[in-house]
């Protein structure tokens, strides 16, 4: 058998954490030998006696009652770390969803995505359209347009200034022109005395009586002379004639409403008239059926005052009275030498 001292010494050299070797212990009843741990002593020895005092013996069962204390807690780490980790999470969305609903506070600058300071706001970039500009596109063609516009009604008015009052009359629908179709007819200065007898009826042009009819917007109730009717149209007057038959009392009235108050023109009636209305200027005729038709105002426009073979001729001053046989007057004046009511005119 080996010796005691030998054994221990064995026992020591194996132990990792440099305590003492195990030192065996007889337990009352069993007669068993148990190791326990003993503390080293200087030199490597074992303390026998202490060794033997203060082993500590264990029991199964509270062998058994540690390993289940054991398990238990390893089995418990985990679900306390991810409940942990649970409550982790939870709090820290609470507390992003707190920081988003809670207001700032005044004076506080806004946190940028960045998450640079100085409470700058990002800045959006601004979309450069390419498309063309059309304001100053269409500014430029309406300045055009006015510019072209007041241009042609300059021309206009020029190219119409200098149209003569055959040219005018001729765009008027049914104008019958003597001064195309009988320049003879045309031609002034033919003064006679007594009664003459006409082409046309009414006459429009021709030899007249010296003495002219007034014509300062004269609305005559009964038929006068042609003779002193034509010495009027001479001087640019414009003659109104209508058949009573063949016009009622209103169209009377409109047909003075053209008439009355305005200077070189007059009016009368004339029974044997072969239309309702027949206007008459120098060397130019119109007759129509209705009152209301447009042309009688056009004609009226277009040769009043304008019509004249005689610069400088006034309408006033002439014979008023009414009745178809004509007043020799100034029969004992030359030709060339008229005057109605004693006053003188070509």
């Amino acid at each position: 058998m080996a010796a005691p001292g030998r054994f221990w010494r064995a026992r020591a050299k194996r132990t990792p954490t440099g305590r003492g070797p195990m030192s065996m212990s007889t337990q009352s009843g069993g007669g068993s030998r148990r190791p326990s741990a003993t503390k080293a002593v200087a030199g490597g020895k074992p303390n026998l006696a202490k060794d033997t005092d203060t082993s500590e013996s264990e029991t199964p069962a509270k062998k058994t009652a540690a390993s289940k204390k054991a398990t238990a807690s390893k089995k418990a780490a985990p679900a306390s770390k991810s409940t942990t980790a649970g409550k982790s999470t939870t709090a820290s969305k609470s507390a992003a969803a707190a920081k988003r609903t809670t207001p700032a506070k005044k004076g506080a600058r806004p946190a940028t995505k960045s998450g640079l300071t100085g409470g700058r706001k990002p800045i959006t970039p601004v979309r450069v359209s390419q498309g063309r500009n059309w304001g100053p596109v269409v500014l430029f063609a309406v300045t055009i347009l006015v510019a072209v516009g007041i241009i042609g009604f300059a021309g206009y008015k020029v190219w119409d200034s200098g149209l003569t009052v055959s040219d005018r009359v001729g765009r008027i629908d049914g104008v019958s022109n003597f001064r195309k179709t009988d320049k003879a007819l045309v031609k002034g200065q033919q003064h006679k005395a007594g009664p003459l007898t006409y082409a046309q009826n009414p006459p429009v042009a021709g030899p007249h009586n010296p003495d002219w009819m007034n014509c300062m917007g004269d609305v005559y109730d009964a038929p006068i002379a042609k003779e002193h009717a034509v010495h009027a149209l001479e001087h640019g007057a414009v003659w109104l004639v209508y058949n009573p038959s063949k016009v009622d009392a209103a169209g009377v009235e409109k047909l003075k409403a053209k008439i009355s108050g305005k200077e070189y023109s007059f009016m009368s009636p004339m029974p044997d008239l072969d239309s309702a209305v027949s206007l008459q200027a120098w060397g130019f005729q119109l007759k129509v059926n209705d009152v209301n038709d447009k042309r009688i105002d056009e004609f009226i426009k277009v040769t009043r005052k304008n019509a004249t073979v005689e610069a400088g001729a006034v309408c006033s001053g002439g014979i008023t009275e009414t009745g178809t046989t004509p007043r020799d007057l100034q029969s004992d004046q030359p030709a060339g030498q008229q005057g109605g009511n004693g006053t003188t005119g070509g």
